[in-house]
């Protein structure tokens, strides 16, 4: 029944890695024949409340789940799995993003003058600072929490504000909208709506092979996905045919990609910068800056997006549950 399954869903949560899908089946199991055997006793289906009842009786979520952890020392078992959560949590919203952006930034300057190798000397000190004063709060918080609070932190749950499980096929009313409104943005900005970046003294345009070439495969790219983007908002759910129409779009993604990055990779410019009052020597390195930047975002967002996004599609078409991950596609 439902509740057994969310019950279960969070224990899961906390369980080791290796060894969650046995542990799970032996805990849905043992429930299960305790529901049972109460209903014989009773002659009767249980109601949610009794079912909740035993859950309780059973144990928080957590608690659960830790009988299954190894021993550990500053942070005890029952704090230590939210305290890794929060690191990864804090990795992938700040620390991440902020090292990320360091390196574009050396890039860039790297486009346009020497001696960047100090720039990103400075960069990462503060990084590194941050980081070890940040992971040591945290800890410390956490190792109070263990220390003072043992057992108070899972005392007072309630098995019926369990979340729901999640269906893997259901597909969120804000990830096809921000999509549609993403692609759509991107297909009349490419067909020339909104026009290219302009400046005071400078006009950037893309190269000219990239319109002779690539014109047509980034439109059949983007307005696919806008397409899909589209018919997700008025059917949420993802059926065999429509996952491996956006597989194929995610395929065609890596391969522009990819023969973008070669041709950059081999001295080829994305960009062409028309000025009146920049020399030669200060368009090309203008030029070279854009270029670097494209490829920066191509490389670590958007192949790599295309890569998980192809490997995720690929799974729903063939049947398969997609790989869990904490940005899935």
């Amino acid at each position: 029944m439902e509740l057994i399954e969310r019950y279960l869903q969070s224990v899961k949560f906390g369980l080791p890695k290796n060894q969650k899908h046995d542990i799970i089946a032996e805990l849905a199991e043992d429930l299960h024949s305790q529901i049972q055997d109460q209903e014989a006793a009773w002659g009767r289906p249980l109601t949610q409340e009794e079912v909740a009842a035993i859950l309780r009786k059973y144990g928080h979520p957590m608690q659960v789940a830790l009988r299954y952890q190894p021993p550990r020392y500053l942070i005890g078992p029952q704090v230590f799995p939210m305290y890794i959560f929060v690191l990864k949590l804090i990795w992938m919203c700040f620390f991440g993003p902020w090292l990320a952006i360091g390196i574009a930034l050396d890039i860039f300057v790297a486009a346009s003058r020497s001696g960047h190798y100090q720039s990103l000397t400075v960069v990462l000190d503060n990084f590194w600072l941050a980081a070890f004063i940040n992971i040591f709060v945290v800890t410390a918080i956490f190792a109070i929490i263990d220390r003072y609070q043992p057992g108070g932190v899972w005392n007072k749950w309630n098995p019926l504000k369990l979340p729901k499980v999640r269906d893997v096929n259901r597909i969120p009313l804000s990830s096809s909208v921000s999509e549609l409104a993403w692609y759509g943005m991107i297909s009349l900005w490419w067909m020339g709506a909104f026009g290219f970046p302009s400046f005071a003294v400078l006009r950037v345009a893309p190269a000219p092979w990239i319109s002779r070439f690539f014109f047509l495969p980034l439109l059949v790219l983007v307005l696919g996905h806008t397409v899909v983007a589209g018919v997700n908002c008025f059917r949420p759910w993802w059926t065999p045919r429509r996952a491996m129409l956006r597989a194929v779009l995610d395929a065609l993604g890596l391969l522009i990609v990819g023969a973008l990055l070669t041709i950059c990779f081999t001295g080829g410019s994305f960009v062409s910068v028309n000025s009146t009052q920049l020399s030669q020597t200060e368009i090309l390195a203008m030029q070279k800056w854009f270029t670097w930047g494209w490829v920066l975002m191509l490389l670590v967002w958007v192949e790599i997006g295309y890569l998980i996004g192809f490997v995720q599609d690929a799974r729903r078409a063939t049947g398969r549950k997609p790989i869990r991950m904490c940005a899935s596609a």
